[in-house]
């Protein structure tokens, strides 16, 4: 692979973690991504064209493969390691401990995020936060448990530093009742507490969260990006144009740009 060989189109708001970034600079590999950021809820980056998803993380490789979810592109980028470190463990106990972390963190994920819409509506569904808040909060005791084993760093741990930190980053935002305003999610748990401080200093990790973006970042940028991509998989793009979102609620302009 030679430098920026691989475009990695993904949300750049770095007061969370990002499991694709924290793998690509464990695996030795950050130096060739070229970053592209996208804003799904703003009008001009969407990239419906490479996914029909229209989802981020996306990555495309130099021959215009295009690999879609964070669970295939970061198993992709530790598949392509160069500095021989690998976050997915071999074969055997240690490799399904770290895989069943992973799905904690990434439902976990998907359950914020779920919680986090019902901001959108006036009159938003208090049922579906009830119903999935103790699931976070069973979660949260379930990472103190697996914590206290913690013995290397996997891609279990990255998959539960973005789910942390995106909590953190939901909560500072409100969510809704019966979430508490001021949640802090290290009440209670103090090995995971403890565990979290230490890992974020990592280098691949400390390298990115909350280290604002500093590229360019235009929807002008990002299509131009998207018809590089085309052209290597042999396509003709059209002139490039800003397109529209899919959807924007009405109740969206507070949180477009995340």
């Amino acid at each position: 692979m030679s430098s920026r060989s691989i475009k990695l189109f993904y949300s750049p708001v770095h007061d969370f973690i990002h499991k694709s970034v924290v793998v690509a600079e464990e695996v030795g590999v950050w130096s060739m991504i070229e970053e592209v950021p996208v804003y799904p809820r703003r009008h001009g980056y969407s990239i419906a064209a490479i996914n029909p998803l229209q989802k981020v993380p996306t990555l495309a490789l130099a021959d215009g493969t295009v690999l879609y979810g964070s669970q295939t592109i970061v198993e992709y980028l530790d598949s392509v390691s160069v500095n021989g470190i690998h976050v997915y463990p071999a074969a055997g106990l240690r490799r399904w401990s770290a895989l069943r972390r992973l799905a904690l963190a990434d439902i976990f994920f998907d359950v914020i995020v779920r919680i986090g819409q019902e901001r959108l509506p006036k009159e938003p569904g208090t049922h579906i936060v009830k119903w999935n808040w103790p699931k976070l909060l069973r979660a949260l005791d379930q990472m103190d448990i697996d914590i206290a084993t913690a013995d290397d760093f996997d891609i279990g741990h990255i998959g539960t530093l973005q789910a942390l930190t995106y909590l953190e980053r939901q909560v500072d935002m409100v969510l809704p009742s019966p979430v508490p305003k001021t949640f802090d999610w290290r009440e209670g748990r103090p090995r995971l507490a403890d565990w979290f401080e230490r890992a974020i200093a990592r280098p691949s990790v400390a390298s990115h969260y909350k280290k604002p973006f500093a590229g360019e970042d235009s929807p002008e940028y990002c299509q131009a990006k998207i018809a590089e991509v085309l052209r290597a998989q042999g396509r003709t793009p059209g002139p490039v144009t800003l397109p529209s979102v899919d959807f924007v609620a009405p109740e969206t302009a507070d949180i477009s740009a995340h």
